[in-house]
């Protein structure tokens, strides 16, 4: 949580935090968006304190008025007269910026160990870190994984999931309005027939879905609409042409989030008219193995240690697993969740034993719970994900409600 981060910097033993823009409408720089939140500043840099409560923000003088309105406390660049620094350094752009950043952090009493964050293409970072490092005005800190702001995301508090709740009740909503849609077509030759006459296809309800996102008020950064074999490859997206036929699963994973802000992700896996008994009997297993785990949710075991059961039940019924063989295409073939908020990813997960051996839940942890099983050779597959929090009170609270019956009625 964000009340974490005194805290965490202590811990770190870094004086400052530096998250460098721009904000990419809260999709690609969550670190920045962190801060932020709704607010939309399209460039600037964000400045944390250890030994200050507020952040400083510098901006343009064309966003002054949007950045006013993050509560932060400001620094307009212009004050700084940029074309006169880059004349001063003989027009050496790296060499203003760093001179800049001088001239900021003694103004606002930066100093010490300092964290850098954020958005900046991989070789103008280096470039600008590896010379302010050279300065030696302060000690230049960067880390690998499990930097600070990972880790203060790691669980939410109240307000945060407030807004995943809301995002989870707006995607039930659309969801809904697919299965919907779906049902109000006629069939013939066990296809799906648009008012025309022609197949609905894949790309069909894609459209769809897109339109009902809008509609919804959320932003779409993809999702998966896949059916048949492509339903069989877990991250397939579906392709476009595909008719939309009786029988087959679909697996329609969608994630969407509120403008600049928190995602839902949420999967539900169909079959429409009916369920071959293949189908039927491998989709009770999945949500067997979904139920068994969310009821063994806690914050004492390590997340592994969730995928290891999954492993072992699926194991039980005859599928292979991950576990067995990491190049697995048919059977249980991914981890069995991760966290997710202002990324549709973001730690913990409950992965692999060994490759985050120490991680576990914790109060206030937001956590995915989506156990599959597939089998592309044999034309299906499987996958129900649902959404929990481990709220306050330390009990795990699913924040999504959303039919999971697999067969829809034609």
């Amino acid at each position: 949580m964000k009340s974490d981060l005194p805290r965490l910097m202590r811990e770190h033993d870094l004086d400052a935090l530096v998250i460098l823009g721009p904000d990419g409408l809260g999709a690609a720089n969550t670190a920045f968006t962190y801060f932020t939140g709704a607010t939309h500043v399209t460039n600037g840099t964000i400045v944390v304190k250890q030994t200050d409560s507020v952040p400083y923000l510098i901006h343009s003088t064309m966003e002054r008025d949007e950045a006013a309105k993050t509560g932060m406390n400001l620094v307009n660049v212009a004050d700084y007269r940029m074309p006169e620094i880059v004349k001063q350094v003989n027009g050496d752009r790296l060499a203003a910026r760093v001179e800049f950043t001088r001239r900021l952090f003694k103004d606002i009493g930066v100093d010490g160990r300092v964290g850098f964050y954020g958005l900046d293409s991989v070789g103008a970072s280096f470039a600008f870190l590896d010379a302010l490092s050279r300065e030696e005005f302060v000690e230049v800190v960067t880390e690998y994984e499990n930097d600070i702001l990972s880790e203060a995301r790691k669980t939410k508090d109240a307000d945060e999931v407030a807004l995943i709740r809301q995002a989870c009740r707006l995607t039930a909503d659309v969801i809904e309005t697919t299965r919907d849609f779906l049902r109000a077509h006629r069939v013939v030759d066990e296809t799906l027939l648009k008012q025309d006459g022609q197949p609905l296809t894949v790309g069909d309800v894609k459209a769809f879905i897109r339109r009902e996102e809008a509609a919804a008020g959320l932003e779409d950064p993809g999702f998966i609409f896949s059916i048949g074999r492509d339903a069989g490859v877990p991250h397939s997206s579906g392709t476009p042409g595909d008719l939309i036929r009786l029988g087959q699963t679909i697996v329609y994973d969608i994630f969407p989030r509120l403008p600049g802000s928190y995602h839902a992700d949420i999967t539900r896996t169909w079959c429409l008219g009916y369920a071959p008994d293949e189908i039927q009997a491998a989709y009770e297993l999945v949500m067997q193995v979904h139920d068994t785990l969310a009821k063994a949710f806690n914050t004492e075991r390590f997340t592994h240690e969730f995928q290891d059961m999954a492993c072992d039940l699926f194991e039980a019924h005859g599928h292979k697993t991950i576990r067995q063989d990491l190049g697995l295409t048919n059977g249980y073939i991914h981890s069995l969740g991760h966290s997710f908020g202002l990324a549709v990813h973001e730690a913990p997960t409950m992965g692999m034993r060994g490759v985050r051996p120490d991680e576990r839940m914790q109060v206030g942890t937001v956590m995915t719970n989506e156990p599959g099983l597939y089998y592309p050779d044999k034309g299906w597959g499987i996958r129900v994900e649902d959404d929990y929090w481990c709220n306050l009170a330390g009990e795990f609270e699913c924040l999504t409600d959303v039919d999971r019956s697999l067969v829809i009625p034609m």
